[in-house]
């Protein structure tokens, strides 16, 4: 391939819903533009209804467009259009952008860097494409792991480059929710909120997210659990949660424990993934060795005077500021894509 005519770096995602994958890919965006990188993000087909990122996008104004209505017109336009004006890099997030672009670097020689999110190994199909997924990592130019959990999943050498967040654009603000932010799938564990609320039960406890467990959740669970569904704006929602409850069996390191630490929030997680590098027991955070100990802390946490919960919250600030931010990150980011 030749030489790059476009300094611009593409980031190519398949996206129908707004996730941890898809807040990545923001944070990325914006990271790039205010390190003056001009940055464009590529979305592979169009969804009905359209996927939420688009209106983030949009909204923060970082140029996208879609490749295509199928997954092989959107591989056939993909390679098109890196033929005639290459970028400085690729850059792929989630299984499906990451083989679309291995089979695009193998066509034209374009820089590739993917980002590998998932801590989990998925069942049935999924972990065929999982499977391709990482044992192609070898044709990238560069891998980016968000945990070295997954990285030991590569056959290949990685890069851990943590998740990040804008933390110049938050409000430090927080509520009286106790709340569960994600997909209510079987690797997050969100029966264990249930059992978490039944404990609790003069407590309000909510959920905000969808999926495969929905209804099941719903018909087991206990009058003081609320079901509010996906948010297409959590920018909205952060300021009326106190703490969040992380109860995962397997996590990378998610994107909601960084936005709600940036904000105050504090965090009672599960010890998986990069999240015991995260959190400092006690000190920025809880972690439970087991789901047994989500309610004696929960309980610990409740119990604490004031002062020294805003002590905890503050060094939860503290913590994202300093390591998660994208003026920490972006100019690792950078390295890679120059390299």
């Amino acid at each position: 391939m030749s030489n790059p005519t476009s300094n611009e770096i593409w980031l190519l995602i398949d996206s129908r819903q707004f996730g941890g994958i898809e807040t990545y890919v923001v944070q990325l965006a914006q990271g790039l533009i205010v390190h003056q990188q001009p940055v464009k993000v590529l979305l592979i087909t169009e969804y009905v209804p359209r996927s939420p990122l688009c209106e983030k996008l949009e909204n923060l104004s970082i140029p996208y467009q879609y490749l295509g209505g199928s997954t092989f017109d959107a591989l056939t336009k993909l390679n098109k259009k890196i033929r005639q004006s290459p970028p400085l890099a690729l850059h792929a997030n989630g299984y499906k952008a990451s083989l679309i672009a291995k089979l695009t670097k193998l066509y034209t020689g374009v820089k590739l860097v993917s980002t590998y999110h998932a801590g989990e190994t998925p069942k049935g199909k999924m972990w065929l494409y999982d499977w391709l997924d990482r044992w192609s990592a070898w044709i990238e130019n560069h891998s980016i792991v968000v945990s070295k959990a997954i990285g030991a999943k590569l056959p290949s050498n990685s890069h851990y480059i943590e998740n990040f967040i804008d933390t110049n654009r938050l409000d430090i603000a927080y509520g009286e929710q106790i709340a569960f932010v994600g997909r209510l799938s079987p690797e997050k564990a969100p029966e264990r909120f249930i059992t978490l609320a039944t404990q609790f039960p003069n407590r309000n406890f909510h959920f905000y997210g969808t999926g495969e467990q929905s209804q099941q959740l719903q018909a087991n669970a206990p009058k003081n659990i609320q079901f509010h569904g996906h948010q297409s704006n959590m920018d909205t929602v952060w300021s009326n949660i106190s703490v969040l409850i992380i109860c995962s069996h397997y996590e990378g390191l998610p994107m909601v424990a960084l936005e709600a630490m940036a904000r105050g929030i504090v965090v009672i997680a599960t010890s998986v993934g990069e999240l015991p590098q995260l959190i400092r027991h006690r000190q920025n955070g809880y972690l439970a060795r087991n789901a047994s100990d989500l309610a004696p802390l929960l309980t610990d946490w409740v119990s604490s005077p004031i002062v020294e919960q805003q002590i905890i919250r503050q060094h939860a600030i503290s913590t994202i500021q300093q390591n998660y931010s994208q003026q920490a990150i972006i100019p690792k980011m950078l390295k890679l894509y120059f390299n």
